[in-house]
């Protein structure tokens, strides 16, 4: 399979595309510093560009079967309102549909539509990891972007994210009963797993180690 991937320099991005190469598949990953991307293969073309920018979008999605959406504003952020995943969500579906590809994959977070234990959405999110906040409702915008459109899209509500190999997952429909962390390796996996076939079509599965 062809695969367009956003946000392969994070800290997701990089298992993601390394995963995507040894399963077989080709990629084109978007970079708006390609040098920091340091994996080299022959089924990977890299292009600079920016994930708001029209033309480097198509350019990325051109010939693509899929896409990967591993975009997110990085760590804690900086507490402040953010519309990066969504308008970059926004973009790039209409350049999927006229292009062709399929299916879409995008990363979204534990909380995101009122997913998550209750503590989590009336305590831990509004009063003590208030930088979460902007985060999720910029999530919540990108998950109603996907709702309205016509792509295949699927957008999996990661916890924390930690770095480490691929381990046994679980999912939960909202979020209430799944663990508060994940491995790089693990959304790796899943995301990859969901490519071509998927029990959670046009769904946003909370999903944990």
């Amino acid at each position: 399979m062809k695969l367009a991937l956003f946000g392969a320099t994070g800290l997701t991005g990089p298992s993601v595309l390394r995963e995507a190469l040894a399963r077989g598949h080709h990629v084109r990953a978007l970079a708006r510093k390609p040098e920091a991307i340091t994996t080299t293969h022959e089924r990977l073309t890299v292009l600079r560009g920016d994930a708001l920018h029209p033309g480097d979008v198509e350019a990325c999605v051109a010939g693509c079967d899929a896409v990967v959406h591993c975009l997110g504003v990085g760590g804690r952020g900086d507490g402040k309102p953010t519309t990066l995943v969504s308008e970059s969500v926004a973009l790039l579906l209409p350049i999927m549909q006229a292009q062709g590809a399929r299916r879409l994959i995008v990363m979204s977070n534990l909380g995101a539509g009122g997913s998550g234990p209750w503590w989590m959405r009336k305590i831990a999110i509004p009063v003590l990891v208030r930088w979460l906040a902007p985060i999720v409702e910029d999530k919540d915008r990108t998950e109603a972007i996907l709702r309205s459109s016509e792509v295949e899209w699927i957008a999996p509500r990661f916890p924390a994210i930690v770095e480490g190999p691929a381990k046994p997952v679980r999912t939960s429909a909202d979020g209430r009963r799944i663990g508060f962390r994940i491995t790089t390796g693990s959304c790796a996996a899943f995301l990859l797993d969901h490519l071509a076939d998927s029990p959670h079509l046009r769904a946003a599965p909370s999903v944990s180690n």
